[in-house]
């Protein structure tokens, strides 16, 4: 455009037509033009922003310069006014284009909050699904510090609608305890409740429906104590328990409402009586998204991944043949495994598996839980390909990495030969002084213990040396995330 400028300047421009280079990266009002590598014109007049072209379009910049230089004819000739509008602010183009990019990105956002809403629902589910078969009859229930001198009133209300208390227990709950309380009730998500809960001892109460009462014992309980299921003419001039038992804005009851939530106490509440006939709730990924990089990226790749805040976000990581997303080919597991390789390809990636998110953001602290979006230091080495969000990430990585991709593999080594027992040769040299028989016999019957002692040594040193332990051969090295 040098040529042009200078044609331009001489013909139409003179004293109106000046240019100058900006690096956006020194100059705060030009950050939104910050890594983008595209030429950006901007045409300013008395300190107002006129406008914006993006683009190497000679002819079209051409175009907008000498309308931009008549227009400026007019202004001084007081026809025409200049647009209010400062260097940092966006012209209708720009601010079009934002507008777009924000609702797409909302949708993004919107479309991730509703997968992990579905997928949280999915998990509370199957994990009541499976304590109902052992615990259908029971519903834990827990009394806080200040409400535990009422629980024979409690205790008797409850028998009254076919529910007795089968055990009591004085526990604290800790932090952790009362935030995992917290998202079961929103009324124990105060601070002055955690505070309570986390130091003072609360009484967890297991409730079971007595033998000869029908129905639902978690709705038995609510009715009792809280008069749910009640009509407003049958809750006229009661007074329930739960309504007694607050005191200075803290609740002193909590009792599930419903069989997740009674999935969830039980495990926070008895996890041994759980754990006892079911196995722990299994854990789960957070959110996350697949980055593609050429293979030759590799080292730089695990340099950046080393810094503390992208090391706790890799999940796993791989190489494959080629940049297929939907049928992808494994080559190694790690770095060691691809390195052993002999022939490489240009063709051939690298996929990393990075959490966007947490599991459970209200359970975890401020600093734990990542930014939206790719870490910039992988950003910067220019992946090959990044998932448009967690939704389609998840999805992605399922090909990339399915389930079993991190179990070790046990390596099977051959077991090492027997060898055969040596028979003691006959001597053929007859000696002069011979032995008597029962010394005889019982040199031959040393003889033969030793050298059969000495073939199970040498056959125990093989197979030592053939095959290792149980606890060696279970050890793979082929595993993901990469080591610090």
């Amino acid at each position: 455009m040098v040529g042009n400028l200078k044609k331009i300047k001489v013909e139409l421009g003179g004293d109106n037509l000046h240019l100058a280079v900006a690096k956006s990266d020194s100059i705060d009002c030009l950050k939104r033009f910050r890594k983008r590598s595209e030429p950006t014109w901007m045409f300013l007049a008395g300190g107002q922003l006129l406008n914006v072209v993006f683009g190497a379009d000679a002819p079209r910049l051409t175009r907008t310069i000498e309308q931009e230089l008549r227009n400026e004819e007019l202004v001084k000739k007081g026809e025409k006014e200049r647009p209010k509008r400062l260097p940092h602010e966006l012209t209708t183009p720009e601010q079009e284009v934002a507008t777009a990019q924000e609702k797409l990105f909302q949708e993004r956002r919107a479309r991730e909050a509703e997968a992990v809403a579905a997928n949280h629902l999915a998990r509370r589910e199957a994990r009541a699904k499976r304590l109902e078969a052992y615990f259908s009859d029971i519903c834990p229930a827990l009394m806080t510090p200040h409400a535990q001198k009422n629980l024979r009133k409690v205790a008797e209300v409850l028998e009254q609608h076919g529910v007795i208390v089968a055990d009591k227990c004085p526990w604290v709950l800790g932090k952790d305890g009362a935030k995992r309380l917290a998202l079961e009730d929103p009324e124990f998500g105060e601070e002055h409740v955690v505070a309570t809960l986390a130091e003072r001892p609360a009484l967890i109460l297991l409730l079971k429906r007595a033998p000869e009462k029908e129905g639902c014992v978690i709705e038995l309980t609510r009715r009792a104590l809280y008069g749910d299921g009640l009509t407003d003419e049958e809750k006229t001039g009661k007074k329930f328990p739960a309504d007694d038992l607050r005191a200075d804005n803290i609740p002193g009851l909590f009792v599930p409402a419903d069989r997740h939530q009674r999935a969830a106490a039980l495990d926070l509440l008895f996890p041994k009586m759980v754990g006892a006939v079911v196995e722990p709730p299994p854990t789960f990924e957070p959110p996350h998204i697949a980055m593609m990089f050429g293979a030759w990226q590799r080292r730089s790749v695990l340099e950046a991944a080393e810094a503390p805040h992208v090391q706790k976000r890799i999940l796993r990581y791989g190489f494959f043949a080629d940049t297929n997303i939907e049928e992808p080919k494994l080559l190694a597991k790690n770095i060691v495994k691809y390195e052993e390789r002999p022939d490489k390809d240009y063709c051939e990636t690298m996929v990393v598996m990075i959490a966007v998110g947490v599991c459970e953001p209200a359970l975890a602290a401020p600093e734990d839980i990542p930014p939206p979006g790719a870490p910039a230091e992988l950003l910067a080495l220019g992946p090959l390909y990044v998932s448009t969000d967690a939704v389609a990430g998840e999805e992605e990585c399922k090909k990339f990495f399915p389930p079993g991709y991190s179990v070790p593999e046990v390596k099977h080594r051959p077991k090492g030969k027997k060898k055969k027992k040596k028979r003691a040769k006959e001597d053929t040299v007859e000696s002069t002084t011979e032995a008597p028989p029962a010394e005889a016999s019982e040199a031959e019957a040393n003889g033969e213990a030793d050298s059969v002692a000495e073939d199970e040594e040498e056959t125990n040193g093989d197979g030592e040396e053939n095959g290792e332990s149980d606890e060696a051969q279970a050890v793979d090295k082929a595993t993901s995330p990469p080591p610090a």
